[in-house]
């Protein structure tokens, strides 16, 4: 849960010693509220405090990184609150799903062409990040050999209890 400037300033030592660079802890605690500074700046907050504060500004997205034969997305951790103050770092990935209910033939097809889709847009490659195989009630081992023989994106498994 995010802290407001003076939630944090109460956590500080309030000795306005100037070390973060800073004039006084509050208007620290105010640039920390806004995420403009680190709370490492500050060399005289008890560990307690810095425990609690790095808690408190912990992304609401926790970081997961998927990847497979040097092939790799990062997702989550972020902070950004406004599109127009951050750019993502890390955007979210785009994944084929595929049913096991499918022909095999049909899903190689599928994934081949995935696995093969580069384009070059104003200097930001598009490409996919990945297949999901979902069951279906097909034959789900079937489904992921055939994802398998034509690619080695990073693979999703989406099977539920039926």
């Amino acid at each position: 849960m995010a802290l407001s400037g003076i939630q944090i300033y109460k956590k500080l030592p309030q000795t306005n010693c100037k070390d973060c660079g800073f004039p006084t802890c509050l208007a620290f605690a105010m640039k920390l509220a806004a995420k403009q500074v680190e709370l490492s700046l500050c060399p005289h907050v008890s560990e307690e405090a810095a425990a609690e504060l790095s808690e408190a500004s912990a992304p609401p997205v926790r970081p997961i990184t998927l990847s497979a034969n040097g092939t790799e997305l990062k997702a989550g951790n972020e902070v950004v609150l406004y599109r127009h103050e951050k750019r993502f770092f890390s955007p979210a990935g785009l994944f084929l799903r595929v049913y096991d209910s499918e022909q095999p033939a049909a899903i190689r097809d599928k994934v081949t062409e995935v696995a093969n889709y580069h384009v070059d847009y104003v200097g930001i490659q598009l490409k996919w990040d990945g297949i999901a195989v979902q069951a279906n009630g097909g034959k789900f081992e079937e489904a992921v050999a055939a994802v398998r023989d034509v690619s080695l994106l990073p693979l999703i498994h989406k099977t539920e209890k039926m």
